[in-house]
């Protein structure tokens, strides 16, 4: 008949077979036929019906709606093989049963000089292609635009203008973006081929990441967003999706096709909407204020905190509280969520995280160099003595408004216990 194979979410790479005459849901609850724990579905999300073998998707009144090929649907819809379905933080496929999730869409046919070996993933704005460039002979990542977004002119034209620019980006810690295109109603994106995946595939694989791999991976991203920031390019999705690794888990950043060019200013003016993922954007970013370079920062930070934690800054039962919570709300402490992290290494990652822009680690340079004074302390754990002894003449560095806070509330505690002690005395001592 067919299945429901989960592209993307903790539980990618489950199918679920569909059989006639039967009804499935799918949602929070633990009897629905499909489980999902992110917060942004309902108990009971959607149904599938499947009659006369025909599909028919219905929405249950979700909080959050529910998403056919990009499109959010009302009440019930029906499904043809290939519609991708979105849920939540969840993308599932309706497949022929046969039908290998590797297969299907343009596998086996040549598109524009490239030879389609399999289907690599699917997301939001189109399906990954495994491809074989056949005038030089290698291998890339095909990234062919979803059809709901290549009907808009305007998107299309910003997409090929800032895919061009990104070219121009070459750095170790940067997937190249090859070329772009279009063959009929394909538009297309060629990049780096990176063979073992995201970050987030590891994370959703291992539940986390310990912290002695995970330093040499966010050194990477923070070179790779200098370079970016010297070339006035800021990227404004910076999530562990697009983070991938190579087979030495050498980190390079992909999606820089969509990133922002900064003005003479130094900043960016939102002037096309919020961009950003709501896990992992910043304040002002959410607010939809001018932005600069710092707001990678901030999505620096919450990638590494989802990679040392394995869970996300903010969890919340909408996009729009989640990056409301990033506005207004105070994150957990790391060092309180994942107490297996070395100390200053949570410091750092909170420094990323502060609210204030002037109040986080002013550049990716910054970042790249606090991570390489942490020295081998993400390796063997917390050290009862600093790991770095600052020269008779050096600048100490500037402690974080996260610090500040700390030391201030570490302080009243202090006085507040003297005080205590001493009206105690008082009241014991004989006058």
């Amino acid at each position: 008949m067919a299945k429901l194979y989960i592209e993307r979410g903790p539980l990618r790479g489950k199918e679920l077979e569909l059989e006639e005459g039967r009804v499935y849901t799918l949602g929070r609850d633990p009897n629905c036929a499909l489980t999902f724990s992110d917060s942004l579905t309902s108990r009971q999300h959607v149904s599938v019906r499947v009659s006369k073998g025909r599909f028919v998707l219905r929405d249950l009144n979700s909080r959050n709606g529910t998403f056919v090929n990009g499109q959010q649907i009302h009440k019930t819809v029906p499904l043809k093989l290939g519609d991708q379905v979105e849920v939540g933080e969840t993308l599932l496929s309706l497949l022929a049963d046969d039908e290998r999730p590797t297969a299907g869409g343009l596998v086996g046919r040549e598109v524009a000089g490239y030879q389609i070996l399999e289907r690599v993933g699917r997301g939001g704005m189109g399906t990954v292609y495994r491809a074989k460039q056949l005038s030089l002979d290698r291998i890339v990542a095909f990234k062919v635009l979803s059809p709901s977004l290549a009907w808009d002119k305007e998107f299309i034209h910003r997409f090929t203008r800032e895919a061009r620019a990104a070219a121009k980006l070459v750095h170790p810690n940067i997937a190249r973006a090859l070329d772009v295109g279009k063959e009929g109603t394909i538009y297309y994106l060629a990049m780096e081929y990176m063979a073992c995946g995201s970050i987030e595939d590891k994370i959703e694989a291992e539940g986390r990441i310990a912290p002695d791999r995970a330093v040499p991976m966010l050194m990477d991203v923070a070179r790779g967003l200098g370079y970016a920031e010297s070339q006035g390019v800021i990227h404004r999705d910076i999530k562990p999706e697009n983070l991938m690794l190579d087979e030495q888990d050498t980190v390079k950043i992909v999606d820089m096709g969509i990133a922002g060019q900064l003005d003479g200013r130094r900043t960016f003016a939102q002037t096309e909407g919020v961009f950003g993922s709501p896990h992992y954007i910043a304040p002002e970013q959410a607010a939809g204020e001018r932005i600069d370079n710092r707001v990678d920062i901030y999505s620096l930070g919450a990638s590494a905190y989802r990679m040392l934690s394995g869970r996300t800054v903010f969890m919340g039962e909408s996009q729009t509280e989640i990056m409301g919570k990033h506005v207004n709300e105070e994150p957990q402490p790391l060092r309180r969520v994942a107490p297996w992290v070395p100390k200053r290494l949570c410091d750092l990652v909170m420094t990323c995280l502060e609210k204030e822009p002037e109040d986080r680690y002013q550049t990716a340079g910054d970042v790249l160099e606090a991570l390489e004074r942490l020295g081998g302390e993400s390796a063997t754990g917390p050290r009862p003595t600093s790991l770095r002894r600052v020269p008779t003449g050096e600048a100490k560095p500037k402690r974080s408004r996260y610090e500040r806070q700390r030391r201030n509330k570490l302080i009243l505690v202090g006085v507040i216990a003297a005080l205590a002690i001493l009206v105690l005395l008082l009241l014991i001592i004989p006058h």
